[in-house]
């Protein structure tokens, strides 16, 4: 038996509210009669083009007061944020807003939803640092113990807009396809408000085929994560902890639900 969409989860935190991605799970949150908040360090430009009725909060994720007070009486957070391509900036945004919104929460335990990629675990590549910043960003989130969903776009804009099926894979295979970014942010959304979600790391794809119309079932038919494993549930392993540089390994240490193999 699936379980229904939350009804408890009202005010929500979106991180990167103002990109393309944000603004659009911002006014499906609307439409579903939630709350949205948007942290963003220009509030007057970023009313242009969110919808009417989305809270807009002043402050940038550099700043641990800005996103404590960005955080408090959330429900949930949800996490489309970016650095810009070719910016350099993935390790302070990228990843660094993980564990900005980690320490902001402190104890209180709230769903995550993050927004990462495809080809995470890939060796190589032109992306590879901005790939390989987002990897972390997910595995630590996935030791907190939080209840979390981590999704991975395909290719953006590459597909057709025929494409109506959302198409939810595992593995970060090599066989990436394209992606809808209405797609996205629907998965996002559901993820946000579906049990079933929690704990699990899903690529999503548009495709030829109908329309999910069973969201818990299609989470639920997803391998979940080995709880507090560094990767995904199908992910090819990735680096040892005792690898990463060191400012990953401090917040490993800080944010893990549970010691650590090998201690780090």
């Amino acid at each position: 038996m699936t379980q229904p969409a939350r009804s408890d989860m009202n005010r929500i935190l979106i991180i990167g509210g103002t990109g393309s991605i944000g603004r659009l799970v911002a006014a499906r949150l609307l439409q579903l009669g939630r709350l949205p908040r948007v942290l963003t360090r220009d509030p007057d430009r970023a009313q242009r083009p969110l919808p009417s009725g989305v809270e807009v909060v002043a402050g940038e994720l550099a700043d641990p007061t800005a996103v404590r007070g960005a955080v408090d009486g959330v429900d949930a957070v949800v996490m489309t944020h970016g650095a810009p391509y070719g910016s350099g900036n993935y390790a302070a945004v990228d990843y660094g807003a993980v564990p900005a919104v980690l320490d902001a929460l402190d104890e209180h335990r709230v769903p995550i939803v993050l927004m990462s990629s495809i080809g995470v675990t890939a060796s190589g590549g032109q992306s590879r640092e901005l790939l390989e910043w987002k990897r972390r960003g997910e595995r630590l989130l996935r030791v907190t113990g939080l209840p979390y969903t981590i999704v991975r776009p395909g290719w953006f804009d590459a597909g057709s807009s025929s494409h109506q099926q959302v198409d939810l894979r595992q593995g970060d295979l090599t066989e990436y396809g394209p992606v809808r970014r209405d797609h996205v942010a629907e998965t996002i959304v559901q993820a946000l408000l579906t049990e079933s979600a929690r704990g699990r790391t899903v690529e999503v794809f548009s495709a030829n085929g109908p329309t999910i119309t069973d969201w818990p079932g299609a989470f639920l038919a997803a391998e979940p994560d080995r709880p507090g494993d560094l990767d995904g549930a199908r992910d090819r392993p990735g680096p040892r902890p005792e690898a990463e540089p060191e400012r990953v390994r401090a917040d490993l240490r800080r944010h893990s639900h549970t010691p650590l193999t090998p201690d780090i």
